[in-house]
């Protein structure tokens, strides 16, 4: 019996300590996918299939990817192009039927893009894909896509019709 009085408060603090809860590993690993992409340059060729980019004519000028351990993958391009064609284009990529999150259209925004996502990168992918970034958003006409899993984002600029696209997937 004497045993037993030592085993029981034993037992409990036992207990205790073993229920506190460790740190989390997803908040630690959400941290360091943010602040350790892994960048690479990229083309839109391969993106789009060949014939589609003869038909859109696309005049490629800069491109970069960021991905991130998670398996998110971050495209952004900068290009020429007919903006019309790449509206349509976009607009008829394929997705599953059974997909309710996807457009039919791009949809011109009402509003100018906004950059307040830029907090939320990391620095590699802003300084990388800075061309996107580093812009005055009145300058542009701001359409979305979603195409799931993908979300395009394209900003066409007003005066020179520069083509600025942005893929999340």
């Amino acid at each position: 019996m004497r045993y037993i009085s030592w085993i029981l408060p034993l037992f409990l603090v036992s207990y205790l300590f073993a229920c506190t809860k460790p740190k989390s590993r997803e908040v630690i690993t959400v941290w360091n996918e943010k602040n350790h992409p892994i960048i690479s340059k990229t083309s839109v060729f391969d993106t789009i299939r060949v014939n589609a980019i003869r038909s859109l004519d696309i005049r490629e000028v800069n491109g970069v990817s960021a991905q991130y351990h998670s398996g998110k993958k971050v495209s952004y391009f900068e290009y020429d192009t007919d903006a019309s064609k790449l509206l349509t284009f976009i607009a008829c990529l394929p997705f599953k039927t059974d997909n309710t999150l996807s457009d039919t259209t791009c949809r011109l925004q009402s509003f100018d893009f906004s950059l307040s996502e830029k907090k939320f990168l990391s620095q590699e992918e802003l300084t990388a894909a800075s061309f996107f970034w580093n812009i005055d958003p009145r300058d542009y006409r701001y359409y979305e896509c979603l195409k799931a899993p993908e979300r395009h984002t394209l900003l066409i600029n007003k005066q020179t019709g520069r083509v600025l696209h942005r893929i999340e997937g």
